[in-house]
């Protein structure tokens, strides 16, 4: 009989479901592997062949795998999408591909999508401490740790994750008939597919399943698979190589809102080497199993100015460190952590001392508190800047070494800016609600009067923009712990995404809002929104952050607060600060722009009162601050040409002085 986690863990991890009117589901983009994408070329060519030991736990700062070791960049490495790694970083293959949007075959069938190819292995000689040839007498197994869904969604039971060996000169050309089932029933083939295998040869699989079900079975949150390479003629070559490649599937078209990415698997301490057995499943390695937390009680940043005015309340008396030992014996290791500000010299160390480390298997994490646990006893610095940055750096030395010191470092970066948050920055999940006039309210608390300037979101775009409705931005203030007095409340406000250039879409209120004492109870607020359909809005959820206890929601009756761990991507904008990532409003005139919104995209500009007869220049921007377009001012204006969206329209004379701005919204 299967062992039952406990009924709280089943719902962190339930994912694409309803309960009551609260939604999570995936992603269609993702904007860090976007950003990173312009940046990388997306074709690799192989470089020299690698020699054994190949070795990677995917701790290296990029999102996309390292060159010398990979040929693609399909799979994200990061520290999000994992729950309880072997250690810190894995590589995720999902139904993104390489420039961070779904593959243009993705459909509700199993299809293949991500690929994670080694460069060429010298599988066919060592050369050290002498050159020789490689038998089968040498031993040779392959390893790696996986898990399905982590923090991400749950693949289907049909999606699968394989893993190949490349047997180089064979090469096979099969045209498959419509519906033909191949590869033991991992997929289902178009009509049109014509599949090429060259060598590539299925070593392993594993079906799709939940991360509930997956840890039910042995009670391991990711699971070692060591898989032999014994086919000397086949691939002990000088360009052996292996793949991992998962399928995956979307949710039903009925639902185009929901429809995103999912069927995440995790990967991590991929290593392939001789002398090893089926029995080889430890590793000498001390590290850290976790990202560094934050050092913040509250929020993941917040202003400067705020901070100060509380700053003794707004640190941690302690942090939570995950340090593991995957080895079968203990070692001695020393942990400290040193604290920096703006990359200057460190201005505060902790020394944790010494301390034997038991292995994984005897002990689990670390318990040792001045290592699992080290208190904070400081607080940051307090200054005037409105934009600074703390770094702590957590280092653990150990005698268990064989090269692998990466994952003995890892870093937090504080960032105090002019916005409050409680997520990371990137998104695991989508959050929505599910039925019409639908409220969503996000709890915010300052520790000193404030302005309010904007709020700024970062909406997930699904398949066809499914969730581009309308809805009503609200702010209210607090009633006794809920949502109180609606303090301001619009229509016309709809998703809109930055893409790559700013994972955040900022939204402004029409005139500055004061948080202050009076109006705004124990200077708490709420930001949010009211929805018109039952469509699911589908804003950024980070799991790895817990903001659950600030989170309500209501149709007609009174608060809900949320049942899903997890945190908004919604951020209150504070100060005085320039609110970056959108065109910025001049001091000047308001433009007339009717019909507005516009179906067609042509509309009429009239000039503010007492303009003049000077000659004027249009210029048109887009939600990211980029101009697109820039012409001689005309009253009737056609930008039919122009995609549905939000524009920003300024006009001015030809000194460069602005004589009016307005927003445009184009909803072909």
């Amino acid at each position: 009989m299967k062992r039952l986690l406990p009924f709280a863990i089943f719902f962190i991890f339930l994912s694409g479901t309803i309960c009551g009117q609260e939604v999570i589901s995936g992603l269609e983009v993702n904007p860090q592997v976007m950003k990173r994408a312009t940046q990388e070329k997306s074709v690799r060519t192989p470089g020299t062949a690698l020699t054994l030991p190949f070795f990677d736990d995917f701790y290296r700062p990029s999102v996309f795998p390292d060159q010398v070791l990979w040929s693609d960049m399909d799979a994200f490495i990061s520290d999000d999408y994992a729950v309880n790694p072997p250690t810190v970083g894995v590589a995720t293959l999902d139904a993104i591909n390489n420039l961070g949007r779904l593959y243009e075959n993705a459909s509700e069938f199993p299809y293949m999508a991500d690929y994670l190819t080694s460069q060429p292995i010298r599988l066919d000689s060592v050369f050290s401490p002498v050159p020789r040839k490689l038998t089968r007498a040498d031993s040779i197994y392959f390893s790696f740790y996986f898990q399905p869904q982590g923090y991400g969604n749950v693949p289907a039971r049909a999606d699968s994750l394989v893993l190949e060996f490349l047997a180089p000169g064979e090469t096979t050309v099969l045209i498959v008939p419509a519906d033909t089932i191949i590869s033991g029933g991992d997929t289902l083939i178009n009509p049109a597919d014509t599949t090429i295998l060259e060598g590539w040869v299925k070593a392993w699989g594993s079906p799709g399943l939940s991360l509930v079900d997956f840890y039910a079975e042995d009670s391991t949150w990711f699971r070692q698979v060591i898989v032999p390479v014994t086919d000397s003629s086949r691939f002990y070559t000088s360009g052996f190589r292996f793949r991992f490649r998962n399928y995956a599937s979307l949710s039903s078209s009925i639902l185009p809102d929901w429809q995103s990415n999912g069927d995440q698997w995790n990967i991590d301490y991929v290593y392939l080497n001789l002398g090893r057995g089926i029995n080889d499943t430890l590793h000498r390695d001390v590290a850290f199993a976790g990202k560094a937390p934050r050092m913040l009680r509250n929020y993941t940043s917040m202003p400067y100015n705020q901070y100060r005015a509380n700053f003794i309340e707004e640190m941690r008396d302690s942090i939570d460190l995950k340090i593991t030992n995957l080895d079968g014996i203990s070692y001695n290791a020393s942990y400290r952590y040193e604290v920096s500000r703006d990359y200057q010299p460190p201005f505060r160390e902790y020394n944790g001392g010494n301390y034997f480390v038991a292995p994984f298997t005897e002990s689990g994490y670390v318990k040792h508190q001045p290592f699992a646990k080290p208190p904070i006893d400081f607080q940051f610095q307090i200054g005037t800047q409105e934009r600074v940055y703390f770094t702590t750096t957590h280092i653990i030395n150990t005698e268990a070494s064989l090269g692998r010191r990466e994952n003995d470092t890892v870093r937090n970066v504080q960032l105090f800016a002019n916005y409050l948050s409680y997520d990371d920055g990137t998104a695991e999940a989508g959050y929505g609600l599910s039925s019409v006039s639908a409220q969503l309210a996000y709890r915010f608390v300052l520790n000193s009067p404030d302005s309010l300037l904007a709020i700024q979101m970062y909406f997930n775009q699904t398949l066809k923009d499914g969730n581009v409705n309308d809805f009503y931005l609200n702010i209210w203030n607090d009633y006794f712990g809920e949502p109180g007095e609606l303090i301001y409340s619009k229509y016309g406000y709809e998703p809109a995404f930055e893409d790559s250039l700013n994972q955040y879409f900022t939204y402004h209120p029409d005139s500055v809002i004061q948080i202050e004492p009076g109006r705004f109870p124990n200077l708490t607020f709420y930001i949010g929104w009211e929805q018109v359909t039952s469509d699911n809005l589908n804003i950024g959820f980070d799991k790895n952050n817990d903001a659950s206890s600030n989170i309500f929601f209501r149709n007609f009756g009174g608060w809900n607060q949320s049942l899903y761990k997890g945190a908004l991507m919604m951020r209150p904008i504070l100060g005085k600060e320039k609110v970056v990532g959108v065109y910025e409003q001049h001091k000047s005139g308001t433009l007339s722009i009717y019909p507005n919104p516009t179906k067609d995209g042509k509309v009429v500009i009239e000039l503010p009162v007492g303009s003049g007869i000077s000659r004027y220049r249009t210029e048109v921007y887009n939600t990211t601050g980029k101009k697109i377009l820039d012409k001689p001012y005309s009253r009737e204006e056609d930008l039919s040409n122009l995609p549905s969206g939000i524009y920003f329209i300024r006009i001015s004379d030809l000194s460069g002085s602005v004589t009016g701005n307005a927003r445009l919204l184009i909803n072909h």
